[in-house]
């Protein structure tokens, strides 16, 4: 008896308990009897006034068109009722704010009848509050004979991090960068007139509604809206004029809209399925058509190549040209090669035909051929065959060259700038415009950083636009295809996600773009592409001001250090709200390793503003063998695996601790994601700066990556250009954090989709199988059903979360989220 005394007052000694000495109310409303025509209703019920409880909960919503009206309470506040008044409904809202993963109990004493929501979901008294605000509502019904009052209160363990009723910004959750209207891509009408805009609307479930509209650029007059995402497509030739498709009694059917008069033409009927292209002329159109190769015979299938063990490897699409005058449907390409059109040309008179095949006994083992077919005889021309290191091409606009996205080591290497010794990256994409009469290919870009992401050659001023990766940001550039001048575009976004040029004004068009900053998202603009510096206008409808207005946004400083080899590692990093220089912060590191640079961007995939927001210092560099810095230092990427990186990384690292004394350099986290995360786990083979380190789909092995990922050995063709297991196991084995599982003495959570169809989960399986042997601290966490990338919103939110209480366990020295993690 004594014992559980002791305990009973031990435990109710470390409960705290939080007042909730204000709301706000909403209300009254009053809610009437209905007319009866029986006591009892079919189900032999009677009726219960009540029920207008269960049958307005989209009252709790505040946004939207209704804008409720409230009043200040304090506690106490009592809500009798007039002798003569009917039963009343009301609305109580208040907030609690989280710093970290905490449980609480919502103490409701003084109202009979209630219920209770978090975030508008309809919620029990038990909480489980993780860090951010949280808006609590209570739905309350009052009755003449009801003596309710305002008494509600807050008890848990430990509620020293939790506010009631905070004030100022809230803090930047997952929710504010993905809740809400987002841009999805663009396109303007040849003369730059009119403007298709595709965007999203995500709800807090994470179901999506898509909208699409058309709109006049100069007055913003919107003249065709669609809650739906629609493929709205502009002719490419010299008129304003749109096509898409839509069901109709004929089956199929082609429809041409004229936004100047609002007309609509029906171009075919009864049309064949599948994705199409139509001819500038508007003559014709190419479709895509796959056809199914060989299935297994009795359950067994004979592996033709290394592929072949791939779904869907044995289709292959091929073209047919569909006429719209007569209506015949012709096979245009025929084989084994699944052919692709890469361009038509601006007179529709020509395409441009892509297909590859693969000799995995030559290096390279991807080859690329392009063709160039008369639309209408089908006569063709071999212009370049098994050419290595090519990703794209497309029409001039007169049709006499092509201008070719290829990395630095195509064309026997004419555009490469590295050094001796170096094997340029494969995905340091550059441009070069190949002469079809002389057969000669010239690089376009010399002596230029940035790495090309998407590009065009203008038909109306005959200028090369193009976006490429730029350091930490994607910009928009012009190439003059004469002088080969290149100038970058000063805009006020510095991350271009989608831009669109007009493509008929002989000087200066019209483009529109949208983009981020590392303060800013969902910004779209106009301008004329004149001049470095274009004078931008804001358009569209999102308002980013307004989405944003009570987030608190973690500023973003650059930073750079100079590495001992001599050369400058570029980052950036955030700092936590409220951030006190004299005190001690735990920080997260984030880097790719490799390939593709990591942006500094405000919405970002892996969201470093909620870290931020959790109490984190976040320090975000791109580490040597990142595109977007000079083929050089992207180069550094092959045959490495990890040695540079880990390099800059480990340097960083501690360079940043010795000069921002407000990290404390004993609370480190690192986390990455594909190579991103396989330097996770090599740095901890190599360092013990680290005290906690997360690895999303990383590769332990680069031997079984290599023979067992879908792209293992093709992306060896970039990672390990000429090494094999074979020729290079030094390479396979010393750099692999699997055979070096015994020098990981950090604690590493891993993280893997189990349908990722790049990266096996066996890389994440055998080391954790050997840290599991070896004693070691370490985590495995699948994510059933997804692949390389978390897709699905619900399971990115757990993923997340799964993240978050993992960092907080070691750096903040709180395991109360990570354990409820079953």
């Amino acid at each position: 008896m004594l014992l559980s005394i002791l305990l009973s007052v031990a435990a109710s000694a470390t409960t705290d308990t939080l007042v909730v000495k204000t709301a706000q109310m909403e209300g009254p409303y009053t809610i009437q009897s209905p007319y009866s025509t029986d006591s009892l209703n079919t189900k032999g019920q009677p009726f219960d006034i009540k029920e207008a409880l269960g049958s307005n909960a989209k009252l709790i919503k505040t946004s939207g068109v209704r804008k409720p009206v409230f009043t200040n309470i304090n506690q106490g506040y009592h809500f009798t009722l007039e002798k003569d008044s009917l039963p009343a409904m009301r609305i109580l809202r208040f907030n609690l704010q989280a710093d970290r993963y905490t449980k609480a109990h919502v103490n409701i004493k003084g109202i009979s009848n209630y219920k209770l929501y978090v975030n508008d979901k309809e919620s029990s008294n038990d909480l489980t509050l993780t860090p951010g605000r949280a808006e609590l509502a209570l739905q309350i019904f009052t009755q003449k004979t009801d003596k309710d009052s305002f008494d509600v209160s807050i008890t848990g363990k430990d509620l020293a991090g939790l506010q009631v009723n905070a004030t100022g910004k809230r803090p930047f959750t997952i929710g504010q960068q993905t809740w809400g209207p987002h841009y999805r891509n663009v396109a303007l009408s040849p003369t730059g007139k009119y403007l298709v805009t595709s965007s999203y609307y995500t709800k807090t479930d994470g179901k999506s509604q898509y909208t699409t509209t058309l709109t006049e650029v100069a007055t913003g007059r919107e003249l065709m809206h669609r809650n739906e995402y629609v493929e709205l497509n502009w002719f490419n030739g010299n008129r304003d004029v749109l096509y898409y498709t839509r069901p109709s009694g004929q089956g199929k059917e082609l429809v041409v809209y004229t936004p100047a008069d609002g007309k609509e033409q029906v171009l075919a009927d009864n049309m064949p399925d599948g994705g199409f292209n139509v001819s500038p002329d508007g003559n014709y159109l190419i479709f895509n058509k796959t056809e199914e190769g060989e299935g297994s015979k009795n359950g067994l299938k004979r592996i033709q190549e290394p592929d072949d063990r791939q779904p869907g490897w044995r289709n292959r699409n091929n073209l047919w040209r569909y006429d719209l005058k007569s209506g015949l449907m012709q096979r245009i390409t025929f084989g084994t090669a699944g052919v692709w059109l890469a361009d038509i040309s601006a007179d529709g008179k020509q395409l441009l035909l892509q297909y590859g095949r693969t000799d995995v006994s030559k290096l390279p083992i991807s080859r690329t051929t392009f063709v160039r077919m008369d639309a209408y005889t089908g006569k063709v021309d071999t212009l370049l065959a098994d050419t290595t290191f090519i990703n794209s091409a497309q029409f001039s606009p007169n049709a006499q060259q092509l201008l070719i996205s290829a990395s630095p080591g195509a064309f026997a290497g004419i555009g490469s700038e590295v050094k001796a010794g170096q094997t340029p990256q494969g995905f340091d994409y550059r441009l070069y415009i190949y002469d079809i009469a002389s057969r000669k290919t010239t690089p376009a870009l010399r002596h230029f950083n940035p790495s090309v992401a998407n590009y065009e050659w203008n038909k109306g001023d005959n200028m090369i636009y193009f976006t490429a990766d730029d350091r930490m940001g994607r910009n928009l550039f012009r190439l003059n295809p004469k002088n080969m001048q290149v100038i970058r575009y000063e805009l006020p976004v510095t991350y271009v996600q989608d831009y669109s040029i007009a493509t008929t004004v002989k000087s200066a068009p019209r483009a529109v773009f949208f983009g981020q900053t590392p303060q800013r998202a969902r910004d779209m603009y106009t301008c004329e592409l004149g001049k470095a510096k274009p004078q931008t206008r804001h358009i569209g409808s999102i308002n980013f001001d307004d989405i944003y207005k009570d987030v608190a946004i973690a500023p973003s400083t650059s930073w750079q250090f100079k590495a001992t080899r001599g050369d400058s590692i570029d980052g950036f990093y955030l700092l936590p709200p409220n951030f006190d220089s004299s005190k001690k912060y735990p920080m997260i590191v984030y880097y790719y390793g490799g390939c593709s640079p990591s942006s500094n961007q405000l919405e970002s995939w892996y969201p470093f503003q909620t870290f931020a927001a959790q109490g984190y210092v976040v320090y975000v560099l791109n580490p040597s063998g990142t595109t977007a810095y000079g083929q050089e230092f992207a180069a550094r990427h092959v045959n490495t695996w990890g040695h540079e990186s880990g390099d800059d990384i480990i340097q960083g690292v501690k360079e940043f601790c010795k000069q921002h004394n407000f990290v404390d350099a004993k609370r480190v986290g690192c986390i990455g994601a594909s190579y991103g995360g396989f330097m996770t786990e090599y740095l901890q083979t190599r360092t013990d700066i680290f005290a906690a380190a997360i690895s999303h789909a990383g590769i332990s092995n680069i031997a079984s990556y290599w023979g067992g990922g879908y792209w293992g050995y093709s992306y060896g063709e970039t990672a390990q250009y000429g090494s094999f297991p074979w020729n290079n196991p030094d390479l396979y084995v010393k750099q692999s954090p699997l055979f070096n599982a015994d020098k990981i003495h950090t604690p590493l959570l891993l993280l893997h989709g189990t349908a990722d169809t790049n990266v096996p989960t066996n890389e994440s399986q055998q080391l954790y199988t050997a840290l599991k042997i070896l004693g070691r601290d370490v985590a495995y966490v699948q994510v059933e059903g997804e692949n390389h990338v978390i897709t699905d919103y619900n399971k990115r939110l757990a993923w997340l979360n799964v993240i978050y209480a993992w960092f907080a366990k070691y750096l903040q020295n709180d395991s109360s989220w990570w354990d409820s993690i079953k």
